[in-house]
C-alpha cells in the first residue's frame, strides 16, 4: 500500500509534493521575467550593508535547512536498498520507483533553496528577508506536516497504516545494515555524494550573490538612462537642464550611488548625484558646472536613504535653504533615440513661416528696432553648450537688417522665445549674416550670454512647455524681461505685471491657413493684395485715422474707418479728398476734364455716422443767362441760354466739409431742376455756407441756396437765400439731444441770427446743458426760455450764466428760486436789459413759474399771448417796461394769477373782460394808454379785489355800478381818466 501508484497513500504523497512544487514554481514565476522589466529577476539598485549580510545568511541557512535537498541526494547515489526490514509491501519497490521518489524530493528541495536566494536578493531590508525566507519554509515543509496528519489518521485508516509501516521501516544494501558504516561497502563519492551536492549548490549560489552584489556596488542595476523635467522657476534655467541623463561614462558614484550627467554635456550641464551630507541630512541633490554633488546646490529632495533615483519620480524637490521648488518629474528613457536629442525635424521646420514681422511695437521700442521683418534661418549647432543648445536645435529668427556688426534676433531659450534689441558686435567680417552665425565663434558666445544673463533681451514670452510644442513664436503673448537680483544667473523669464502690445505675424499668406485679412486677395508669391485698403504684409492693419476713407472699414465695427470718412472727425492731409466726393449734387462735370473738376472737389461723400448731423443742401430756381454774346462763346456757336452752380463752400467750427466747384449746365432743362447732396457734420457746431457766384463778364446769374436739417428735402429747412443776394448764410447744428427737445418748440434754433439760435449755441457750449437733457428734459427747456430772454435783451451783468442759484443763472442780473430743480420765481434785477428786444414767448416753458417780475426794464413790442399759458402764475409784474399792444385776453386764462402790475407802460386798447374771471388781489394798469369802459365783469372781483389802479389812462364811459360790490376792495384810483357819468365807490379817487 505505501508503494502502489493505485493507493490513496500514494495519492496524498504525490499531491502534497505537487502543491509544493507548484507554489514554489508560481513564486519564481512572479519575480522572474514577469515585471515588465527588461531584467530577467529585478534586483534592488542597492541596499544597505547590513541587509547583504542577511541575505547571505539567509541563503546559507536555506541550503542547510533543506533535509529533502540532502536526503534526495543521498539516496539517489546510495541506490535502491536490496533488504527492508518491515512491511513486506517495500521489499517490491523497484529502481524507478525509488529514483522517482528521490528526485521529486530533490526538484522541491532545489526550487525551495533556490526560492529562498531569489527572494533574498530581491529583498531591501532585513526584516524583508527574514519574512520570505519564512514563507519558502513554510511552503518546503508542507510533505512533513501532511505525513504528521497521516500518522494522526486524518486522511483515513490505510494512510495511517502506511505512515506508520514507514516509520518502522528498514533496509539494508548488499545484506549490511546502512547504519554500520563499517560493514556498508561504498564508493567515496558515493558515501559523501549528499555533502558534495549540498556544498556545491550552496557554492553556486554563493557566487550568485556576489556577482549582485559586485553589481549593485558598481551601479549595473540603476537605471543607466533617465529623463528630467525640473518644474518651471526651480532653479535658474530650468528648461536648459531638464532631459536626459545618463549614468556617469567614468563611473563615478557617491554614497555608493551612481551618478547622472546631462547626455550631450557631460563636461558642463547638469548633475544627479547623492549628497551624504547636506546640513546634516542625506539626500539626492542637483547642481551644474560642479563634479560634486554636495557643492553648489541647487535643488534637493526631502531627507532620503534611497538607492533609486526613480523612487523619487514625482517628488517635491527644495532649495538649499528649504523653499518648494515644486515637483520634479524624473522616469526611466526606454527609447532614448526617440526620447533624447529632440529636435525640429525636416518636416516640422519646412512648415514654419519662412518670415516673421512685428507688429505693434516698433514705435514705441525705446531702443529703436531697426528691423520690422525678421527671416528664418539655420544654425549650425556645431559646439553647442548647454546653453546654446534648445537654440540652435530651434530656427532663429534674425532681422532683415541685419549684418555681421549690427543683427536682431529672435530665438528660443529653452524656456521662452526673446526678441533682442540692436546686438552691436566687435566684427569687421565681410561675411553673409548665415556664415557669420555658422562660423564665427563670437556669435555663439554672444548667444549664450543673451541665454545666461538676459543681456540684449527686449522682450520675452511667458514660459513654453514642451507638451505645447514650441518650435514657433507665432501666437504668443510679450512681456517685458523679469529682473533677476544675481546678474550672473538672469535666465530671461516674463515679467507678468508688465506686458507688451506686440505681436509677431507671419508675413507669408495662405488661404488655409494663414489668410490674408479684410478681404485680401493671396497672390501666387504667397504675398497679399490689400484690395479693400488694409496695412501689412498680410493686409492686417486697420487703414484707420489716416485721413483717407476706405469704404470696407466705414462700419461701426471700425468706430467708422476712425473717423476717417466725416469731416471733424478725420485726421490728415488727404481728409475729405482721399474717398471724398466725385460729383457733388450729382452733377456731371462740365469742365475740360472730369479729372480737373475731380481734383477740385472736397467733400465726406461716404459719411454715415449716426452720431453726426444730417445736413441736405438744395440748389435750385437757377436763373438762366441768355446773353447771345456769352452764349456764342462759351457755348461754342449754340443759342441755348444755360445756368450754372456757384461755388459752394461749407465750414463748420474751422473745417470744411464740403467744397463743389462752380459747374455750368449748358442744358436748359438741367436748369428747371433741384440738386440736393446730404453732408454730415458734428451736432454742435456753427457753420456757414459761402458762395461764389457765377459771373459771365459783366452779367452774373444766380440760384437758390437751402440748406435742411436731416437727409432730404422734406426735412426742418434751416436757412434759405439766393446767392446774388446773401453770399453767406450762417447757421448752427445744437448738440443731439438739443436739437431733438427744441425743434419740437421752434425750428429757428439753427438759424444764428435769431434769438433762438443764439440760445441753442450758447446751451451746446455751457457745458452743462447737454448733460441735463439726457437727464431731464423740462430742465433744458427752463435753461432754453432763460437763454432765449438773454439772446432777446442781452443782460448787462457779466455774472450771466455763473453757477449760482438754480440752473446756473446767477444775480444780480436774474434772480431765479428753483422747487425741485424747477423755476418758480423769475426776478430781473433793475435796468439790467443791454440792447433793446421784446419779451420772448419761450417764457411759456417755464411751465412751473408762480412769479414773473421783469419790471423796470426796458424792452420793445407787446406782451406775447403765450405769457397766458402759465397754469400756476400767481405774480406778473411787468409795470414801466416800455411795452405797447394791447392786453393778450389769453391773461385772463392764468386760473391763479392774483396780482397783474402792467402800470407804466404804453399799452393801447381796452381791459379785457377775460380778467373778471380771475382771483385777482390787486390790478395794476395805470400810466398807459387804454381806451374805452370799466368791464363790468371786475365786479365779479367782490371777494379778492384789494388794490384797482386804472389812473392815468383815456378810459371813457359810466364808471360800472358793479364796483360798489368789491366788498374787499382798500385802494382804488380812477382819475385822469374820460368818464361821462356814474358814481365811483367811496374809496375810489376820481
Amino acid at each position: 500500500a505505501c508503494w502502489k501508484s493505485n493507493s490513496r497513500t500514494f495519492w496524498i504523497a504525490l499531491s502534497v509534493v505537487t502543491v509544493q512544487i507548484a507554489f514554489l514554481l508560481l513564486l519564481l514565476t512572479d519575480q522572474i521575467g514577469s515585471t515588465g522589466e527588461s531584467d530577467l529577476v529585478v534586483v534592488p539598485v542597492n541596499v544597505q550593508s547590513i541587509v547583504h549580510a542577511s541575505q547571505a545568511l539567509a541563503t546559507i541557512v536555506a541550503i542547510f535547512d533543506q533535509d529533502d535537498l540532502r536526503s534526495a541526494i543521498e539516496g539517489y547515489f546510495d541506490g535502491l536498498p536490496t533488504r527492508f526490514k518491515g512491511d513486506i509491501a517495500f521489499q517490491r519497490m523497484n529502481k524507478v520507483q525509488w529514483n522517482f521518489s528521490c528526485g521529486i524530493r530533490f526538484v522541491q528541495g532545489f526550487l525551495s533553496v533556490f526560492a529562498s536566494f531569489v527572494l533574498a536578493v530581491q529583498s531591501e531590508t532585513v526584516f524583508d528577508v527574514l519574512l520570505n525566507f519564512l514563507g519558502v519554509k513554510f511552503v518546503s515543509e508542507l510533505d512533513d506536516l501532511a505525513f504528521n496528519l497521516c500518522q494522526l489518521g486524518y486522511f483515513g485508516v490505510q494512510p495511517q497504516r502506511a505512515s506508520k509501516c514507514i516509520v518502522e521501516a528498514q533496509f539494508q544494501q548488499d545484506d549490511r545494515n546502512k547504519a554500520d558504516e563499517n560493514t556498508w561497502n561504498r564508493s567515496w563519492f558515493r558515501k559523501y555524494a549528499h555533502v558534495i551536492g549540498v556544498f556545491g549548490i550552496l557554492a553556486f549560489l554563493l557566487g550568485l550573490f556576489f556577482f549582485v552584489l559586485i553589481s549593485q556596488n558598481s551601479g549595473d542595476f540603476s537605471a543607466q538612462e533617465i529623463s528630467m523635467t525640473l518644474a518651471e522657476g526651480s532653479v535658474p534655467f530650468a528648461a536648459l537642464f531638464s532631459g536626459c541623463y545618463r549614468s556617469s561614462r567614468t563611473g563615478k558614484m557617491f554614497v555608493r550611488r551612481v551618478a547622472y550627467e546631462q547626455m550631450g554635456f557631460e563636461d558642463d550641464g547638469g548633475l544627479l548625484g547623492f549628497c551624504g551630507d547636506v546640513d546634516g541630512e542625506k539626500a539626492w541633490t542637483f547642481t551644474f558646472n560642479s563634479v560634486d554633488p554636495c557643492k553648489n546646490i541647487y535643488a534637493r529632495t526631502d531627507a532620503t536613504t534611497t538607492f533609486n533615483i526613480l523612487e523619487l519620480g514625482n517628488s517635491q524637490w527644495y532649495s538649499r535653504e528649504g523653499v518648494s521648488l515644486g515637483n520634479t518629474q524624473i522616469s526611466r528613457v526606454l527609447d532614448s533615440s526617440a526620447e533624447c536629442g529632440k529636435t525640429i525635424s525636416d518636416d516640422a521646420d519646412d512648415k514654419l513661416c519662412e518670415q516673421l514681422y512685428v507688429q505693434g511695437f516698433v514705435d514705441g521700442n525705446q531702443q529703436g528696432l531697426r528691423s520690422t521683418s525678421f527671416y528664418k534661418m539655420k544654425v549650425n549647432s556645431t559646439g553647442a553648450t548647454v546653453f546654446t543648445n534648445q537654440a540652435l536645435r530651434h530656427p532663429i529668427y534674425v532681422g532683415s537688417s541685419s549684418t555681421p556688426t549690427h543683427y536682431e534676433l529672435i530665438l528660443f531659450t529653452g524656456q521662452c522665445w526673446v526678441l533682442t534689441r540692436t546686438i552691436a558686435a566687435e566684427s569687421d567680417s565681410e561675411l553673409s549674416m548665415q556664415d557669420y552665425m555658422n562660423e564665427d565663434a563670437a556669435f555663439l558666445s554672444t548667444l549664450e550670454t543673451i541665454v545666461k544673463t538676459g543681456d540684449h533681451v527686449e522682450l520675452v514670452t511667458s514660459s513654453v512647455t514642451a507638451a505645447e510644442g514650441f518650435p514657433t513664436p507665432l501666437g504668443r503673448r510679450w512681456y517685458y524681461m523679469q529682473k533677476s537680483e544675481d546678474p550672473e544667473l538672469n535666465y530671461p523669464s516674463a515679467d507678468l505685471s508688465r506686458p507688451q502690445e506686440m505681436n509677431l505675424r507671419c508675413a507669408k499668406c495662405d488661404n488655409i491657413t494663414n489668410p490674408c485679412y479684410y478681404g485680401g486677395i493671396c497672390r501666387m508669391d504667397k504675398t497679399c493684395d490689400c484690395v479693400n485698403g488694409g496695412g501689412g504684409a498680410l493686409c492686417q492693419e486697420v487703414p484707420i485715422r489716416d485721413g483717407r476713407c476706405d469704404p470696407y472699414f466705414n462700419t461701426e465695427q471700425y468706430d467708422w474707418d476712425g473717423g476717417d470718412c466725416c469731416g471733424g472727425t478725420c485726421i490728415g492731409h488727404q481728409c475729405g479728398l482721399a474717398g471724398g466726393l466725385s460729383s457733388p449734387f450729382g452733377i456731371n462735370s462740365n469742365s475740360s476734364t472730369v479729372e480737373d473738376y475731380q481734383a477740385s472737389n472736397m467733400g465726406y461723400g461716404n459719411c454715415v455716422d449716426p452720431s453726426m448731423a444730417p445736413l441736405t443742401i438744395e440748389l435750385n430756381n437757377f436763373e438762366l443767362f441768355d446773353d447771345e454774346y456769352w452764349i456764342s462763346i462759351l457755348t461754342h456757336g449754340s443759342d441755348d441760354p444755360f445756368c450754372s452752380t456757384a461755388t459752394i463752400n461749407v465750414r463748420c467750427n474751422g473745417i470744411t466739409y464740403i467744397h463743389a466747384p462752380q459747374n455750368v449746365l449748358f442744358n436748359t432743362s438741367d436748369c428747371g431742376l433741384a440738386y440736393a447732396e446730404t453732408i454730415h457734420v458734428p451736432y454742435g457746431s456753427e457753420c456757414e455756407l459761402s458762395t461764389n457766384i457765377p459771373c459771365f463778364g459783366i452779367f452774373c446769374i444766380g440760384h437758390t441756396v437751402t440748406v435742411y436739417y436731416g437727409k432730404n428735402t422734406e426735412s426742418t429747412m434751416i436757412r434759405s437765400g439766393n446767392v446774388k443776394n446773401e453770399s453767406q448764410l450762417s447757421f448752427g447744428v445744437p448738440l443731439e439731444c438739443l436739437t431733438d427737445v427744441l425743434l419740437n418748440y421752434s425750428s429757428s434754433i439753427f438759424d444764428l441770427s435769431t434769438h433762438q439760435g443764439k440760445a441753442a449755441s450758447a446751451l451746446s457750449n455751457d457745458g452743462l446743458s447737454g448733460f441735463l437733457c439726457f437727464e431731464n428734459s423740462d430742465l433744458v427747456l427752463e435753461r432754453y426760455a432763460l437763454a432765449v430772454l438773454n439772446a432777446s435783451v442781452h443782460f448787462k451783468s457779466s455774472n450771466w450764466g455763473r453757477a449760482s442759484n438754480c440752473h446756473g443763472f446767477g444775480a444780480p442780473a436774474v434772480r431765479t428760486t428753483c422747487t425741485n430743480d424747477t423755476i418758480t420765481s423769475l426776478v430781473l434785477g433793475i435796468d439790467v436789459v443791454d440792447q433793446l428786444g421784446t419779451i420772448p414767448t419761450e417764457l411759456a416753458l417755464l411751465s412751473n413759474l408762480d412769479h414773473l417780475a421783469l419790471r423796470m426794464n426796458v424792452f420793445e413790442g407787446s406782451i406775447p399771448s403765450e405769457l397766458g399759458l402759465f397754469p400756476r402764475l400767481a405774480s406778473m409784474e411787468l409795470w414801466e417796461c416800455g411795452l405797447s399792444g394791447t392786453i393778450p385776453t389769453e391773461l385772463g386764462s392764468i386760473s391763479n394769477l392774483s396780482a397783474l402790475a402792467l402800470a407804466t407802460n404804453g399799452l393801447t386798447g381796452t381791459i379785457p373782460t377775460e380778467l373778471g374771471r380771475l382771483k385777482l388781489m390787486g390790478l395794476w394798469l395805470s400810466e398807459n394808454q387804454l381806451t374805452g369802459p370799466i368791464p363790468s365783469e371786475l365786479g365779479t372781483l367782490e371777494s379778492s379785489l384789494v388794490t384797482l389802479d386804472l389812473n392815468n389812462n383815456t378810459l371813457s364811459g359810466e364808471i360800472p355800478s358793479e364796483l360798489f360790490a368789491l366788498s374787499a376792495l382798500r385802494s382804488c384810483t380812477l382819475g385822469t381818466n374820460n368818464f361821462t357819468g356814474g358814481l365811483a365807490p367811496a374809496i375810489c379817487t376820481v
